[in-house]
């Protein structure tokens, strides 16, 4: 079955249960719909072909997973089905799988909700982006900007300091580029939790040796699991090797999102 043929199927089975979206992992191509179309881009899935039909099947929710992650975190859509267009199968997909598995309101209790959309829609970017062709890491602690400072220390000048509000609001995309280029420092950055960032190349000095995470989690990733252990704080990371934005509070990494997956349209 061709791509155009299965999106044709894709907007009818979408019309007919009321589906949120259509996300296509196949080719673009032309499709009329009234439902929305979302693309998935870069990602390749020629090994479908040489798989059983539980295999592609498993192979194609884990995918659909990746993308629905993207979807509630920046379509904001929590509920409800989509259809998923592959190569080799087309998928039903309940959204609800996507928010209990990174569900934010499970953080308002130490951080505004519109404030964790940012700073995870942010650090995708960086992840999928990098930083002038190379991949780059880098560290978020949201909290009260008081507590955080009594846990951590300046390893070079601050570049936010004396800045005005509004260049340091973080739930404004247009202060991201600056985010970006300060990403590529060491150390962390602070952020308060009305979304102002506090600081930013800001070293933590909670102690680790208590925190328990997978092996293969660098420094980066211990010293920022060790203050959401210490105060209540919720910590961001993006791993340089691999892309992986990571979540901690209480000491725990609590979300793994692959960022291999980009959305369109």
């Amino acid at each position: 079955m061709n791509d155009e043929l299965l999106m044709r199927v894709a907007a009818e089975i979408a019309e007919d249960i009321g589906a949120k979206a259509i996300v296509s992992f196949t080719r673009p191509c032309t499709c009329l719909s009234r439902v929305p179309l979302i693309w998935v881009q870069d990602l390749q899935l020629d090994i479908l072909k040489d798989l059983s039909m539980n295999e592609i099947v498993s192979v194609c929710e884990q995918h659909m997973l990746d993308a629905a992650v993207q979807i509630y975190l920046t379509r904001r859509f929590e509920d409800g089905n989509v259809v998923a267009v592959f190569p080799y199968a087309i998928l039903i997909y309940d959204l609800e799988r996507a928010k209990n598995f990174v569900d934010l309101r499970n953080y308002e209790d130490i951080v505004p909700r519109e404030v964790m959309y940012a700073v995870l829609n942010l650090a995708m970017e960086i992840a999928i982006e990098g930083r002038e062709g190379r991949r780059i890491g880098t560290a978020f602690v949201i909290g009260d900007d008081e507590e955080v400072g009594h846990h951590s220390h300046q390893a070079i000048l601050n570049p936010y300091k004396g800045h005005d509000a509004a260049f340091r609001d973080i739930k404004n995309r247009e202060n991201w580029e600056s985010v970006k280029e300060f990403a590529q420092l060491d150390g962390v950055f602070v952020v308060n939790r009305n979304g102002l960032i506090c600081a930013a190349g800001r070293y933590i000095d909670a102690n680790a040796k208590d925190v328990n995470l997978p092996g293969g989690l660098g420094g980066r990733h211990r010293a920022t699991a060790a203050i959401t252990r210490l105060i209540p704080a919720v910590g961001i990371t993006v791993s340089e090797s691999g892309g992986l934005v990571r979540v901690f509070r209480d000491g725990a990494c609590t979300i793994t999102i692959r960022s291999e997956i980009r959305i369109t349209g």
